[in-house]
This record gives C-alpha cells, sequence and structure tokens, in this order.
C-alpha cells in the first residue's frame, strides 16, 4: 500500500468508529493521484495537492484550495512547506513559486507558518496545472518539490459538487451557464450545548465501579465493527474507569476500550435512571465541559491526524465535527490543514 493511502484508509476506519452515534452527514472524499477532495456537509470545498510519494525527506510541499458554495465565490491558496528538518532555518527564508523551473516571485506569509500565492501567482499555478507543467517551490536552502498529478479529476470534481461545470467560475470545464445555476451554500446545522455540572471526569469510587461495572461490561464486550469486538477484554478497564456528572439526570461513564501501537480509544457512555445507556464512542480520548474528544494518529510521527467532538445538549452528544489533517506526507507533526467532512455549529450555554 503506497504510504499516502495509508491514511486515507486508516480516516475511513477511524471515521466509521468515531461516528456511530451521530447521524450520516452529507460530505465528499475523493481522491486521484497527488490529489484529494474534502468537501464538508456545508459544500465547503478543500482540494489538497501533495509531492510524489517518493519525494525525499525534508523536500515536500502540500497546496491547499478552499472555496464555499455559492455563485462568484472566490478560491483561497494556501503553500505550506515540509519542516520536519530544519524548521527554524526555512521559516527565515521566504519561497518563491517556481513553473517550467522559472521563479514567479515571493510567496506571502500566511498564518501558522504557511505562505500564500498572491493572484497573478495562483492564476499561473492553476494554468500550469491545466497543462501539466511542472511545478515547485524554493527558499535559500533548498527546493521543494509538489506535484500536479491527479489535479485536473479533483478540480472537476470539485466544481461537480458545487454545481460549477460549464458556468464561467468552474475551475476546469468553463462555460456561460449562468453563476446563479451554481449550489449555494448549506447552513451548518446548530447545536445547543447544555451546561455540566462537571467539566472534567475523575476516577470512579470502588462503590461507583461496583455499581457501574456489571451494568456496562456486556455492552462494552458486545461492540462490534465488522463483525469483529471492538474492545478488548484484557484492555477494558486497565487505566481505571471515570465518570462525569452531566446534570442530575445523566452522568457520563468511560473506560479504556482498545489500544494499539501509537492510539488507544475509550468507550464513552451517557448513563441515567429512567433510559437504557447511549453509547457515545468507543474511540474517545478525552472529555472536557460538556464535550468528548477523539483524537487518532495515521502512524507514529504523527504527521496526519483526524479528529471528531461529540458536544453535550442536554439529552445527547451531538457530533459536531469530523475532521483530519489530509496525508501522511511528512510535511509538518501534528497534521498539516483542517479538512472537516462534518461541521455543526455549536452554540454556547451561557457561564
Amino acid at each position: 500500500m503506497r504510504l499516502k493511502r495509508f491514511f486515507a484508509v486508516a480516516l475511513c476506519s477511524a471515521v466509521t468508529m468515531v461516528a456511530q452515534a451521530a447521524q450520516p452527514a452529507k460530505s465528499v472524499n475523493f481522491s486521484h493521484k497527488d490529489w484529494d477532495l474534502v468537501c464538508d456537509n456545508t459544500l465547503t470545498c478543500r482540494a489538497a495537492g501533495y509531492s510524489p510519494d517518493e519525494t525525499p525527506g525534508g523536500t515536500g510541499s502540500t497546496v491547499l484550495l478552499t472555496r464555499g458554495a455559492g455563485p462568484s465565490t472566490p478560491v483561497t491558496n494556501r503553500v505550506m512547506l515540509a519542516d520536519t528538518e530544519d524548521a527554524e532555518n526555512q521559516k527565515q527564508t521566504v519561497p518563491v513559486l517556481l513553473l517550467s523551473g522559472k521563479s514567479q516571485g515571493n510567496l506571502q506569509p500566511a498564518a501558522d507558518g504557511g505562505w500564500q500565492m498572491s493572484a497573478p501567482q495562483y492564476t499561473a499555478f492553476l494554468n500550469a496545472l491545466r497543462h501539466d507543467q511542472s511545478i515547485g517551490f524554493r527558499n535559500s536552502q533548498r527546493t521543494f518539490i509538489f506535484s500536479g498529478e491527479g489535479a485536473t479529476a479533483v478540480l472537476l470534481k470539485m466544481d461537480d459538487v458545487q454545481g460549477r461545470v460549464g458556468t464561467p467560475g468552474a475551475l476546469i470545464k468553463k462555460g456561460n451557464l449562468a453563476e446563479s445555476s451554481v449550489k449555494a451554500a448549506i447552513p451548518a446545522p446548530q447545536v445547543e450545548q447544555a451546561a455540566v455540572l462537571d467539566n472534567d471526569d475523575r476516577p470512579m469510587t470502588k462503590a461507583e465501579i461496583a455499581r457501574y461495572k456489571p451494568v456496562l461490561m456486556p455492552l462494552i464486550l458486545a461492540l462490534k465493527q465488522d463483525g469483529e469486538s471492538v474492545c478488548s477484554e484484557e484492555v477494558v478497564g486497565s487505566m481505571g474507569w471515570w465518570i462525569t456528572r452531566l446534570d442530575e439526570q445523566h452522568t457520563l461513564v468511560n473506560t479504556t476500550c482498545w489500544q494499539a501501537a501509537y492510539n488507544m480509544g475509550d468507550v464513552y457512555y451517557v448513563v441515567s435512571q429512567d433510559a437504557a445507556p447511549q453509547l457515545v464512542t468507543y474511540s474517545g480520548t478525552g472529555y472536557e465541559k460538556g464535550v468528548v474528544s477523539s483524537s487518532s494518529a495515521g502512524r507514529g510521527i504523527a504527521d496526519c491526524v483526524s479528529s471528531a467532538d461529540w458536544t453535550w445538549d442536554g439529552q445527547h452528544f451531538v457530533q459536531t465535527k469530523v475532521t483530519n489533517t489530509g496525508r501522511c506526507a511528512y510535511i509538518r507533526l501534528g497534521g498539516t490543514w483542517d479538512l472537516p467532512t462534518l461541521i455543526r455549529k455549536v452554540i454556547a450555554h451561557a457561564p
């Protein structure tokens, strides 16, 4: 399996594990060669291109093109160069855009240590993608490799998802269709976050373990994914049982479910006196102030990460975000981009 493809497979698995308690979201994931497309449930699309798999360490790069839905919506661009080696030195030099080996001028600084192409540079960059010209970046230390392989298919898919094919604003197949025919943005669904009694969880007392463990253990061991058990009987409870008071009627209970080489997951249940326990997730990694979170690295060096949040609304934990940081491309430890597939607007409770 190609290295970068590993994260695409790992992400699908992780999203399946963390999303079983939420309603399916309308989203698009599409990949071709060195480019990926992720469109979230608001119809905002993000296309990310990368350097080829065989790129030497420390010379990779990635470009993110983001476009919201709606007529005549502009495209924003971001450039990130590998900073896993000599990061401090690289941040002191301004890179240039290279098209067919020729400099197109300096990039502009952007947030989080990234860079941005000017409007003329972006136009030239897009034209180079369409005509299979070589693309790269260079600073005073090194040249960073980039690939346009797969860009046409991915950007055409972006146009298709947003209803732009055949319009003047299409990235690939332009035409004379009215911009009014482009799909409108979909507002993010809202979730009202309820106040909670406990902002953090705490270890259970012996009495609490005796109360909750016999009820939850059979449910935990019965959890299945693709016909196989999710939680390991040897792992469940090995790092203790934890409890959180949400309100007078609902309590959040969690314990370790599974462990892997560089990831682990806790199983979270909401319990109450008048209803069956509600499963939140079996890949949780934390709770704070009414939000259960999950984070999973695609490989040991954590240059690609998937994550999700669930927010307490007074009755249920509603999944409010699912995102990932892009491919395992050795660009940035901790991940490079924020590529959500699910977004819900959280209306916070009054303090």
